[in-house]
């Protein structure tokens, strides 16, 4: 549906600044204070992380028209799950009293890369704007 399509660059874009942000810090400030925004409502962060995996698994069940089954929306709806995935352990990690093994294991493998992660959401979402029906974007 093209309202998902629509979503999904939207969040794609939106998820990918907020979590890239500290690696774009020194040369747009703005993004910074976005991110500082969107981590001081915890309503707007937790409706955030609902909306990136909502959307990320409604992208797998729907189809834009003309694409392949699954396929062809397969890059954006991974880098969704993936971004929103890294926000809620991130969220987890910095509100947990408790040192799980596998919370500090997700928080090295996840937020420790999160700028990579960031970086692939917003390229996902500019391809994705920029080739609608290319396979795989």
């Amino acid at each position: 549906m093209i309202q998902f399509y629509f979503l999904s660059i939207c969040l794609n874009i939106i998820g990918g600044l907020v979590i890239a942000a500290p690696h774009f810090s020194e040369r747009f400030p703005g993004i910074t204070a976005f991110r500082g925004y969107i981590f001081e409502k915890t309503g707007l962060r937790i409706g955030l992380i609902a909306a990136l995996f909502l959307i990320g698994i409604m992208k797998i069940i729907s189809v834009y028209t003309g694409d392949v089954i699954i396929v062809g929306d397969l890059f954006p709806a991974l880098t969704l799950l993936i971004s929103g995935f890294t926000m809620l352990v991130e969220y987890i990690f910095e509100n947990s009293e408790s040192e799980s093994g596998f919370l500090k294991k997700m928080d090295g493998i996840f937020v420790k890369h999160a700028s990579i992660t960031g970086i692939s959401a917003l390229v996902a979402g500019a391809l994705h704007f920029i080739f609608p029906t290319v396979l795989f974007l």
